[in-house]
């Protein structure tokens, strides 16, 4: 029975490790060919350093441009690129904290008894909270390195 046990276990790591288990925030990505990008509008101290909406946004299509010209930015349908920016100034001392979140959500169809109605889901998301006393240089260097991690993964799913 153990040796059984045991040649099971083995066929089953065997079949997992050749046929690659995949990761869920790559399966969700598969099929993805343009974005539309919603971005929140950025917190007062966010403003304050210089941190703009319009900024965000051309940093983020020259990304894409570089690294998935394929995929088309900004477009008016398929999943949104959201991007949310937070960040406070400390009253007592010149430092910033702040949190950056990009998400991608598709849209849905809830399937209801009351009937059906569209929705969004979140198909991937990543966060980054810092500090420092550079709040513009540090918020845009973050938004590219969350901005990196998306499009590794849309190259994995996407190939």
């Amino acid at each position: 029975m153990k040796k059984f046990f045991l040649l099971i276990l083995f066929i089953n790591l065997f079949c997992s490790a050749a046929l690659g288990v995949e990761n869920p925030k790559v399966r969700n990505l598969q099929g993805v060919s343009s974005l539309q990008i919603v971005i929140e509008e950025p917190t007062r101290d966010a403003r304050q350093a210089g941190i703009k909406e319009e900024a965000i946004k051309n940093q983020v299509m020259a990304i894409f441009k570089k690294e998935l010209p394929k995929l088309k930015i900004g477009a008016k349908e398929g999943p949104s690129l959201y991007i949310r920016v937070a960040l406070y100034k400390r009253k007592t001392e010149d430092l910033y904290y702040g949190m950056i979140n990009i998400t991608v959500d598709r849209a849905v169809l809830i399937l209801s008894p009351q009937g059906n109605f569209p929705s969004f889901s979140q198909v991937w998301e990543n966060t980054m909270i810092f500090s420092g006393k550079d709040a513009l240089l540090g918020t845009y260097e973050m938004i590219a390195k969350l901005l990196q991690l998306l499009i590794a993964d849309l190259k994995k799913a996407n190939p």
